[in-house]
């Protein structure tokens, strides 16, 4: 699937106003706060990618967090994040811009996060590939990247993922789906919406040939129970948590 059909569902309208509203109702989740604070220290400097309308990004401002740069490869995205910004009178920075080539310098950050499951809404394994080598080569020697993704193992999606492969079996998956594990569906906002669930060995070896060290991975319910807002607004995810080898220079 090519990666401009995949970004059309996140240009939509209803699209962006639904992140929107997730900005401003829903915030961190309660298991997003706890790995944040508990990694990152409250003067590092953040990258996140995949921000949408800021959820993440201003629910970091929120509880402390001052040096962060929000990215979305969707320009409408972006301007509602950056309305839903000023409108606070706060001092994210958000741009417009691609997590496969990032215009940022070599150890730039000293975080990054992809959350809800951005990084697997990128079609292609190359191209998700490509977004971690670049979220490596953006980050300080030591730094911690966490993400999330669904998880095809999940004992809850094995008849889902059995009826799956009998489609793949038999030829009949969507013609632009390019890979075991890949979605393309109508989402409940509108529009055809692009993802791809991974199996754990299928992020870990990712994780590697980027040149990341795995720490932990973590299905969110093991990390806190989160309130029905946050329930309604996304499912079931694992945490994965992996860091950039060696040591920050020294000052």
């Amino acid at each position: 699937m090519e990666v401009e059909t995949a970004r059309k569902y996140f240009c939509q309208s209803q699209v962006v106003d639904h992140y929107a509203q997730a900005a401003n109702r829903v915030g961190l989740w309660v298991s997003e706060e706890k790995i944040f604070t508990r990694l990152f220290n409250w003067d590092d400097s953040l990258l996140e990618l995949g921000c949408g309308a800021g959820r993440i990004a201003i629910g970091l401002w929120e509880i402390g967090y001052r040096r962060i740069t929000a990215v979305d490869y969707s320009r409408e995205m972006v301007a509602e994040a950056r309305r839903i910004n000023e409108g606070f009178e706060y001092g994210v920075f958000f741009h417009h811009g691609d997590a496969t080539r990032l215009k940022y310098e070599d150890e730039t950050y000293e975080g990054a996060i992809f959350g809800f499951n951005g990084l697997m809404q990128i079609p292609g394994r190359e191209n998700r590939r490509r977004a971690m080598r670049e979220i490596h080569r953006v980050l300080v020697p030591g730094s911690w990247f966490v993400f999330t993704t669904h998880d095809r193992d999940s004992h809850w999606r094995k008849s889902f993922w059995r009826e799956q492969k009998q489609l793949w079996n038999e030829g009949r998956q969507h013609p632009d789906l390019e890979m075991f594990g890949d979605l393309y569906y109508e989402a409940p906002e509108g529009g055809m919406m692009f993802i791809h669930t991974p199996t754990c060995e299928e992020i870990r070896e990712d994780l590697k040939a980027a040149g990341f060290r795995v720490e932990a991975d973590t299905l969110r319910h093991q990390i806190a129970n989160e309130p029905p807002v946050v329930r309604d607004f996304a499912d079931e995810c694992r945490f994965w948590v992996a860091q950039k080898p060696g040591h920050a220079p020294g000052p």
